[in-house]
């Protein structure tokens, strides 16, 4: 793990052939042609890394899904059948750079081409950082992404919301390219079969900053993942990502990284290798991988992001 060892008594090393035994399909279950776009949105992805953790995690999943929905079919409590299914909530954490948007997209497609009949959508909770208007005024800038600087109330109202069963509740969306939320859009989630939300702070316990109340949003997930890697892979990834970001910016004024597309490309990287190590190195260390044991699944990665390590959580 990254630099930490598990306590073996929460999470179980699974051998990755017993991990395959999960599956009870032995093909990938997408598409060509589903397969294809995802190939378009995702480098690198291949058939056998869907075949060999996807798909055994969608069974696990599944299983979930049926215990938590049994009450409300139950035949011998028909009553209870005209009221919709609780949303599954699967929570995705780790580091910045990990991959956690990646894995989701990948899960979510596995879940669909499994499912056709769900509805499956994916919150970051990146949207839920405050502006940087109001990070700005309180100096909180270089803590974008700590616990401070996201609005833990709007976050636990919308999970709980989303509990609820309301037809109709709105995300708020972020873009690293403008480096801010968009204040005038909004994602519309209508009561999903499935919502996967992750983010680097998923599995912390953040404070309401009016009443100092702390805050779990664990509680409201069904099943939670945390994906893991050494702390080099991850600036390294942090690295390539940031220099993404800044290539594309060239041609755009108002892309946040434009800024950075007027300096050489070694300060560029020296630039970036401070704000690993100032910003999302500390983060990682005070905030995000304390909370990694709370996870059900651990999937660690390897330098070339194919998962080497699968720790389950003990029933």
């Amino acid at each position: 793990m990254t630099n930490t060892a598990l306590n073996s008594n929460l999470h179980k090393k699974i051998n990755p052939l017993d991990w395959r035994k999960i599956s009870k399909t032995k093909n990938i279950p997408l598409s060509k042609e589903r397969y294809n776009s995802l190939r378009d949105l995702i480098e690198n992805i291949e058939t056998d890394e869907i075949n060999n953790i996807y798909l055994p995690l969608s069974n696990i999943l599944d299983g979930h899904i049926k215990c938590s929905r049994e009450p409300i079919n139950n035949p011998d409590n028909p009553s209870k059948n005209k009221f919709h299914a609780p949303v599954f909530i699967v929570g995705v954490a780790g580091s910045v750079a990990s991959g956690k948007s990646t894995f989701s997209k990948i899960l979510k497609e596995v879940m669909v081409a499994k499912h056709k009949n769900y509805k499956i959508d994916i919150v970051t909770t990146d949207g839920f950082l405050y502006p940087n208007a109001y990070l700005q005024e309180r100096n909180l800038m270089e803590k974008k992404g700590f616990p401070e600087s996201y609005d833990a109330a709007s976050l636990f109202k919308f999970l709980s919301n989303i509990k609820k069963g309301e037809k109709k509740v709105y995300a708020p969306l972020y873009s690293h390219q403008v480096y801010d939320v968009l204040p005038s859009e909004r994602l519309c989630i209508e009561r999903p079969d499935i919502l996967i939300l992750e983010g680097i702070n998923v599995l912390q316990e953040l404070t309401i900053k009016e009443n100092k109340s702390k805050l779990i949003f664990s509680d409201f997930f069904n099943f939670s993942i945390f994906i893991d890697a050494k702390e080099d892979y991850l600036s390294d990834w942090f690295l390539k990502r940031f220099l993404s970001l800044r290539s594309s910016a060239i041609a755009n004024k108002d892309d946040y990284f434009h800024k950075y597309a007027s300096i050489s490309e070694s300060d560029a990287i020296s630039m970036a290798k401070v704000i690993w190590k100032k910003i999302n190195l500390k983060n990682l260390y005070e905030n995000i991988l304390p909370t990694k044991e709370k996870a059900d699944l651990i999937l660690k990665k390897n330098k070339d992001h194919k998962f080497n390590e699968i720790w389950l959580r003990n029933t």
